[in-house]
């Protein structure tokens, strides 16, 4: 498996984008109340709000939830190289002959 760190992390920034942008939706939905219609229609406007509210808010989760995951494999791919860095750097001490 090939992975490129840069990409990752921007993928990951675009996720929190996407996160950002659909809590500023849910917002905004939640603000658009149901005034100005008629009784006969604000019981379906109200019920359309709540649901579109719910779904922006679920997706942006979502979508945090994934940025989190891009973020926790970069971490375990720094981890990895550090770790073969140092396993390389140890090899340092044989590179010479001892007599």
């Amino acid at each position: 498996m090939q992975v490129v760190p840069v990409s990752a992390g921007i993928a990951s920034r675009a996720w929190d984008e996407q996160r950002l942008d659909l809590d500023a939706a849910a917002g905004q939905i939640a603000g658009a109340g149901t005034g100005g219609f008629t009784s006969n229609v604000s019981g379906a406007a109200s019920r359309f709000t709540t649901a579109w509210e719910r779904f922006t808010t679920t997706v942006g989760t979502a979508c945090e939830s994934q940025a989190d995951g891009l973020r926790s494999a970069m971490a375990d791919y720094v981890a990895t190289d550090q770790v073969t860095f140092a396993e390389l750097v140890a090899l340092n001490a044989y590179l010479a002959e001892e007599r």
